[in-house]
């Protein structure tokens, strides 16, 4: 017997970041459910706020590596990591939806501060209530071990969906 497939996932942003950053230690995997998902026509979604996380990140990260292999940054360069960055965002929203997080958010990630001391995380736990996803995929381990949603790895997720077929 199978398992049912769920139709309703919320990422979060470190599983876009290993999407996209290509050396991150979940890569593969991240990039597999993406992808696996899509395939079978289950919706992907982030929070919105993880659009701002993700581009701010890829840049900065992009704008980091560059800066260490040829020792600096060019404003030519620069351009092109923000425009790596703005790939990213575009291709994250043709894939995905976004769930709100507007000021009800932000009060619900008031309440989740018990649970974490981290913001970013209380927003995607208030983004998780209110979306109504079926599972939040973060590889964040400490969100995993704390969430009060259901809510699994890349890697877990990824089984799950295999259980599925």
């Amino acid at each position: 017997m199978s398992a049912i497939t769920p139709s309703l996932l919320l990422l979060d942003t470190n599983v876009w970041l290993d999407n996209y950053l290509g050396y991150r230690p979940h890569t593969q995997v991240s990039r597999k459910l993406i992808s696996e998902s899509t395939l079978r026509g289950i919706t992907l979604c982030y929070a919105a706020t993880s659009a701002n996380d993700l581009f701010y990140l890829v840049r900065e990260e992009l704008k980091k590596r560059t800066r260490q292999d040829t020792g600096h940054l060019t404003e030519s360069q620069a351009i092109t990591c923000n425009e790596a960055a703005w790939a990213c965002v575009q291709d994250m929203t043709t894939i995905a939806v976004a769930t709100t997080v507007a000021e009800p958010q932000v009060s619900l990630a008031c309440n989740y501060r018990k649970l974490s001391r981290d913001f970013e995380d209380d927003l995607i736990l208030a983004a998780m209530e209110t979306s109504k996803a079926d599972y939040l995929v973060t590889n964040d381990e400490g969100l995993c071990k704390k969430s009060p949603f259901p809510t699994l790895s890349s890697q877990d997720m990824l089984a799950t969906l295999e259980l599925c077929a």
